[in-house]
């Protein structure tokens, strides 16, 4: 059998006039498929697709940031950890003499001076001074702070400040504070305190993941 080509004037055929420096690519570029796995940060890509590999690069670092976001929030939450109501932190002290007011008694704002020392102790003892904040382009500040008062101290007098932490939320640490005389632990004054997280302009920020999972662990141990 004789095959025969037909050379008609007017008909181009198929590839006689594309150029090797055409712009157009061939077909085989035009059908290109990108699979991307983002498990572990690796990319595999299947083409040669330079706009396709920088989607599925895009998307991957989307997807590892939220998961890192998501780490942060799951650390920074303690819906999961279970504070414990009988736990406190104490620091024991004493009256001086020119903490006294005319009366012979406590000046009352002299009390604010008592439960933020506890709270700085506190935060001492797990390691966390306010230095090493400062240095890390952090601050703390306290938002809100709650006393009653019901019966004063005297000259001379040795006391202990108690704190209990009761939640931390966002930016915010709430504490419970507590007074009492020794040795008899009378009741001097009750205190609800919220401090919060700033960054270095100053701006609420979530509470520092060191800090607050120290907090967490001492608040809800056994010892």
């Amino acid at each position: 059998m004789t095959t025969m080509h037909l050379h008609l004037p007017g008909v181009k055929q198929p590839g006689a006039d594309l150029a090797p420096t055409s712009k157009r690519p061939p077909p085989s570029l035009l059908r290109v498929r990108a699979r991307a796995s983002c498990s572990s940060n690796l990319v595999i890509l299947s083409g040669h697709s330079h706009r396709s590999r920088r989607h599925v690069k895009t998307m991957c670092a989307a997807a590892s940031s939220a998961r890192s976001l998501q780490g942060i929030s799951r650390k920074n939450n303690n819906e999961d950890t279970k504070l414990r109501t009988d736990k406190f932190f104490e620091l024991e002290m004493s009256v001086r003499e020119s903490e006294l007011d005319k009366y012979g008694v406590v000046n009352h704002v002299i009390y604010c001076a008592y439960i933020d020392n506890a709270r700085e102790e506190l935060l001492t003892g797990l390691g966390i001074s306010t230095a090493s904040v400062v240095c890390a382009g952090n601050a703390m500040a306290l938002s809100e702070l709650n006393l009653k008062y019901l019966t004063p101290l005297r000259r001379g007098a040795k006391f202990v400040v108690r704190v209990r932490l009761v939640q931390i939320k966002g930016a915010r640490i709430f504490f419970e504070q507590l007074i009492e005389t020794l040795p008899d632990r009378e009741l001097v004054l009750e205190a609800t305190a919220t401090a919060v997280c700033l960054n270095k302009d100053h701006r609420p920020t979530r509470v520092f993941p060191e800090m607050s999972s120290k907090l967490q662990q001492f608040f809800s141990s056994q010892d």
